[in-house]
């Protein structure tokens, strides 16, 4: 159960509440979640009204709180966003490692401006009225056979954008995506996030005919490659860094240390001093302390008692921190145990399978996805079992003669 902490009452409060819940996260997403407080807390403290702000930073309290106190499915959560499976550095880590790689030297970059010159065209010459008549003439008779010709290339090239024409997906690598789309719709398990479409291959679109047994448009299919690509991206785990995807597996293969295991305990609270009434003495040891706030009667006039004690419940107990006022109790609160280093390291296992390496090939120029895997191998066999493997080969072959020979039935 989460500690009875007072309920913050100003942004401050609440934003120094958040920094030190981050402190109890596991290793894993403290880094994340620390940096990501600050920076939202930076872009929401001029927002005017803050209320929407303020409401979304207590829901996030209560769900850290829950998930410190031993919730598994929130502390899971909260690791698959901070490694980048959901969330907003997913979306993050898509836009770093998915586009297009900038040029990496000065030749790489001329030839990405004569690529664009050429697809662009060249600009057409001034001339005077006697050469445009001629070249008007001379354009008229060979346009039929060049119309056909002209809508045909263009046909094609589905993929590249019109020369007057940019849009956002020109800067992503679309190779790369299929590659790594192909290989989670075949990967994926029950469990994941998300969950890849089957149907990723293009070419229903761009070999598409409309109702009239005619090929689409080049801009028609342009803007279902970028619905179709949208839809993807949505659904797309992308790869991790590979250092970080390097330290992810050591922590769920290797030995790692023990302290990457081990959640922090919880520092003590700060308890005010008590309030003692004008009529008692210091020394009245009868004085108590006034520290909880009065009991609102209002609100059980008003509201019926299934939802004032909504908060006591087994499934929100870790979520308000209320308890029960019935002496016997709900029970115990549903979904939470103690998070001991072998159930982390299992979150991290299943964190791991998750996440892809994307690499090309030098020489073939295709995209290879590795999708972390553990290996599993069978556990030898202990002293007493051994003896009930006598007399049989490793191929699992009974050998012949001696006290080992098969009885005949």
């Amino acid at each position: 159960m989460p500690l009875q902490i007072p309920h913050p009452k100003t942004t401050l409060h609440l934003y120094r509440h958040l920094v030190r819940e981050s402190t109890y996260l596991p290793p894993l997403c403290r880094p994340w979640f620390a940096s990501r407080i600050k920076q939202r807390f930076r872009d929401c403290r001029d927002r005017d009204p803050p209320d929407k702000h303020v409401k979304e930073a207590h829901s996030s309290l209560q769900y850290m709180r829950s998930a410190n106190a031993g919730h598994v499915v929130r502390l899971q959560r909260l690791c698959q966003m901070a490694s980048g499976r959901v969330g907003k550095r997913r979306r993050i880590l898509a836009k770093s490692e998915l586009c297009n790689s900038p040029p990496i030297d000065t030749a790489e970059l001329e030839r990405s401006r004569i690529e664009t010159t050429l697809k662009a065209g060249p600009a057409p010459p001034t001339a005077t009225k006697t050469e445009t008549a001629t070249a008007t003439a001379t354009a008229t008779a060979t346009a039929a056979s060049d119309t056909k010709n002209a809508k045909a290339k263009a046909a094609q090239d589905f993929f590249a954008p019109r020369p007057d024409e940019h849009d956002w997906l020109e800067n992503w690598s679309l190779d790369k995506i299929l590659a790594l789309a192909k290989s989670q719709a075949s990967q994926q398990a029950r469990g994941w996030p998300l969950a890849m479409r089957r149907t990723i291959d293009t070419k229903r679109i761009t070999q598409g005919r409309n109702g009239f047994d005619q090929p689409y448009k080049p801009k028609l299919v342009r803007n279902k490659l970028k619905k179709h690509f949208a839809g993807i991206l949505t659904q797309l785990l992308p790869p991790l860094p590979q250092g970080e995807w390097d330290q992810l597996g050591t922590l769920v293969r290797g030995k790692p240390d023990v302290n990457e295991f081990i959640l922090p305990p919880r520092r003590p609270v700060a308890q005010s001093a008590p309030i003692q009434d004008s009529t008692s003495s210091p020394d009245d040891s009868s004085a108590t302390a006034r520290t909880s706030e009065p009991w609102d009667w209002s609100q059980h006039v008003l509201k019926p008692a299934r939802m004032i004690e909504r908060g006591n419940s087994r499934t929100h107990k870790t979520l308000t921190g209320a308890e029960d006022q019935d002496p016997r109790g709900h029970g115990r609160p549903i979904g939470v145990r103690v998070i001991s280093p072998r159930k982390l390291q299992r979150i991290y296992k299943h964190i791991w399978t998750m996440s892809p390496q994307v690499k090309k090939h030098p020489r073939s120029g295709n995209w290879a996805v590795t999708w972390g895997a553990m290996e599993h191998s069978i556990s030898p066999a202990s002293t007493s079992d051994l003896s009930f493997f006598e007399g049989v080969t490793e191929d699992g072959k009974v050998l012949l003669g001696g006290d080992s020979k098969p009885e005949c039935e």
